[in-house]
C-alpha cells in the first residue's frame, strides 16, 4: 500500500534496534516485542483493470472483387504504394463493352423515336392503335434498360480507389483474366487504424464506449496510445465466451501496420473513497481475512488482529469493505510477525 506515513507522537516512539521482525527482550519485563513500521489507512480512488491481447485492424480494409469479365490492361499501383480516392488502380479489358455500348445507344435512341412517333401518329391522327404505343413504349424502356446496364459495366471495369490508403495485396496480375467474383485487390485504409479484441464474458456490462484504454505494441518500438472504447459488441462468440469491442487509436499512428499484436489495459471499474492495502499485508486464517492495526495501551503500543472484508482486488492492491476505517494505524512492514496484543518497537519504513 503507498500511502502517507503515520507519525506517531514523541511519547509514543519507542526506540529499537535490530533487524525486521527481530525479537527482543525488556530488560525490566523481558516481554517480547517485534519491530514494524506502519501506515495511516487512507481513502483513494480505485481502478480496476483487465489485460487483454488484441489485434490492430483498419476502418477501411476491404478485398474488390472483379464485376466484369475481362482481361486485366493496367494496374497503376503497386503493391504498398499509396493512392487517393478515386485514382484508378486497374482496368479490365473493356473493348467489347465498349462496342455493346455503341449498339445499345442507337437501339435505344432506335427505339425511343419509334415509340414517339407511333404516340404523335395515335394522338393526333389516330394512326395505328393504342396497344402499338404501348408496345413501342415498353420497347423504348426495355433498349434503355439495356444501355444503363452496359455503361454500369463499362464503368466496372476501371476499379478506383474508394478512399484514400494503401494497396496492400494483388491476386492478379496485368494480362490475367478476372472473372466475376473473383479477388483482385486488398486496400486498407491506413491511417484510420483501431485495436480489436476479445474480453472475457465475465466482464459483460463493465466495458462501455468511451471507457480509457492504454494500449501498447511491442512491434512497433513499443509505443503506447490512449485509447478508447468505440463499440462493445452485444453478442458473446460461445467458443471463448468473448465478446469483441474496437478500441480508437490516438496520436501518430506511424510505424503501425493491420494485424500487429497489441496489449489493451482496460478500465472495468472506479470506486472513489475507498481504502485500499496492499495484498501483501492481508494475511488468513480459519476465521476469515485479517490485518493488524496499533492500538495504544497505557503508553505501550501493542498489535491488535482486526478481520476485515475483501472487495475488488488488481494490482497486488485490494478494497478493505469492511473492518479497517480513514486514520486507522496499520503494520505493513513486520505484519508477518506480529500477533495479537504483542508489544510492538516502531521503526521508519525504508521501503
Amino acid at each position: 500500500m503507498k500511502s502517507f506515513k503515520f507519525l506517531l507522537p514523541l511519547a509514543l516512539v519507542v526506540a529499537s534496534c535490530g533487524s525486521e521482525a527481530e525479537e527482543t527482550a525488556s530488560t525490566d519485563s523481558f516481554e517480547r516485542s517485534v519491530n514494524v513500521a506502519v501506515d495511516t489507512v487512507i481513502t483513494r480512488d480505485f481502478v480496476n483493470h483487465v489485460n487483454v491481447i488484441g489485434t490492430v485492424k483498419s476502418t477501411g480494409d476491404i478485398t474488390i472483387t472483379a464485376e466484369v469479365s475481362g482481361v486485366v490492361t493496367r494496374m497503376p499501383v503497386r503493391e504498398g504504394a499509396r493512392f487517393k480516392k478515386g485514382d484508378l488502380i486497374l482496368k479490365i479489358d473493356d473493348s467489347s463493352l465498349l462496342q455493346e455500348l455503341e449498339i445499345a445507344k442507337a437501339n435505344a435512341s432506335t427505339a425511343r423515336e419509334s415509340f414517339e412517333r407511333a404516340s404523335a401518329l395515335w394522338k393526333d391522327s389516330r394512326i395505328g392503335s393504342e396497344l402499338a404505343v404501348l408496345t413501342a413504349e415498353n420497347q423504348a424502356k426495355q433498349a434503355q434498360a439495356n444501355l444503363e446496364l452496359i455503361q454500369i459495366r463499362v464503368a466496372k471495369s476501371n476499379i478506383t480507389a474508394p478512399f484514400d490508403g494503401v494497396l496492400e495485396s494483388r491476386y492478379v496480375e496485368q494480362g490475367e483474366m478476372a472473372s466475376p467474383g473473383a479477388p483482385l485487390l486488398r486496400l486498407i485504409r491506413a491511417d484510420d487504424l483501431h485495436v480489436e479484441a476479445g474480453v472475457p464474458a465475465r466482464y459483460a456490462g463493465q466495458v462501455k464506449v468511451g471507457d480509457p484504454v492504454l494500449v501498447r505494441v511491442d512491434v512497433a518500438g513499443g509505443t503506447t496510445y490512449q485509447g478508447r472504447v468505440m463499440s462493445v459488441a452485444n453478442s458473446i462468440d460461445p467458443g471463448p465466451r468473448t465478446f469483441n469491442v474496437k478500441v480508437s487509436l490516438g496520436g501518430n499512428q506511424a510505424g503501425l501496420k493491420v494485424d500487429l499484436v497489441a496489449n489493451l489495459r482496460m478500465e472495468i471499474g472506479r470506486r472513489s473513497g475507498v481504502v485500499v492495502v496492499s495484498q501483501e499485508y492481508v494475511q488468513r486464517d480459519e476465521s476469515g481475512y485479517k490485518v493488524f492495526t496499533v492500538v495504544n495501551d497505557n503508553g505501550t503500543l501493542r498489535a491488535k488482529t482486526t478481520y476485515v472484508t475483501l472487495g475488488a482486488d488488481a494490482d497486488n492492491q485490494v478494497i478493505i469493505d469492511s473492518g479497517l476505517a480513514p486514520g486507522d494505524i496499520m503494520i505493513t512492514r513486520g505484519a508477518v510477525f506480529a500477533e495479537n496484543n504483542i508489544k510492538l518497537n516502531l521503526q521508519a519504513d525504508s521501503q
